[in-house]
């Protein structure tokens, strides 16, 4: 976004949901459980090539298929709330 600020729905309870409203592009993730915290939808940013992967979270919510072998750190949920693995 270059100006403005993204259309908000609350999708259940606790969800807000950020998208464009224009579009419709899904933006932002946010809970009220983490207030502090806000996901953003990396396909959505011109240049996410420049953002190398820190950390892996919400592991436990993975595919049984999905392996991640890179080496770096990984939370079963949010990194403030779990001990890595």
């Amino acid at each position: 976004m270059t100006r403005g600020a993204p259309a908000e729905f609350r999708s259940s309870k606790p969800v807000v949901r950020g998208f464009c409203a224009s579009c419709g592009s899904c933006l932002t993730y946010s809970h009220d459980a983490r207030p502090a915290e806000i996901d953003v939808t990396l396909a959505t940013l011109d240049e996410v090539r420049q953002l190398a992967p820190r950390m892996h979270v919400w592991v436990a919510d993975k595919l049984p298929w999905v392996r991640i072998d890179d080496g770096l750190p990984q939370f079963p949920g949010s990194p403030g709330s779990a001990n890595s693995t």
